[in-house]
């Protein structure tokens, strides 16, 4: 009988642990110990309180500047931060990739960008929707490295599979992606990126 309690009830909560976590969340923020990677390179977080949020990068440091200084603000403003500059950094990487298909007799249209952040995969292409998905923590990745990753998404609309033909055409336009796949494989697992 207790069993099908648990499944139509469910357990309770301890008292308290939700109204915890919320305070947490809205407790003022003084410091933040972890340091942020972008474009391969780490950053420290310094804080500070102001009108407008806003991030300044200097020399290996960003200072973060929140009207609320709390916890949930600045993951709020570091997660939509960290999205806009990956959107216009994978942007720029699909706008470096698409004339080289123009030129080399391939009439691809630039896709859509859709952003997730994904355990497994750095990007995954839709190509009957015109569409490419990126995983957020590539921004993590140095720039070859992210562009290498585009660039075999693109790929995936001309050959849809990892045949010989896919990596046969991904060779001809970036001859060295073994080595940069493999630093990036490095890359991931020295910084705990995905899986």
């Amino acid at each position: 009988m207790a069993i099908i309690k648990l499944l139509l009830f469910g357990r309770k909560k301890p008292v308290g642990v939700r109204q915890r976590t919320l305070r947490q969340a809205e407790a003022p923020l003084r410091s933040v110990r972890r340091a942020y990677l972008f474009l391969g390179a780490p950053y420290s977080v310094a804080l500070k309180q102001g009108t407008r949020n806003s991030l300044k990068a200097a020399e290996g440091q960003w200072t973060v500047t929140l009207h609320t200084p709390t916890r949930a603000a600045f993951e709020a403003f570091m997660d939509g931060w960290l999205r806009r500059a990956a959107r216009k950094e994978f942007q720029r990487a699909v706008d470096r990739w698409i004339p080289a298909f123009h030129a080399a007799g391939y009439a691809l249209p630039a896709p859509r960008i859709k952003i997730f952040r994904m355990r497994r995969a750095w990007g995954r292409c839709y190509y009957t929707k015109g569409l490419v998905t990126l995983n957020l923590h590539l921004i993590q990745a140095p720039r070859p490295h992210i562009e290498y990753i585009v660039l075999h998404e693109l790929c995936h609309f001309v050959v849809h599979n990892h045949s010989r033909d896919f990596y046969r055409l991904l060779e001809g336009f970036l001859p060295h992606w073994k080595q940069l796949d493999l630093e990036l494989k490095q890359f991931a697992r020295q910084h705990r990126i995905i899986r």
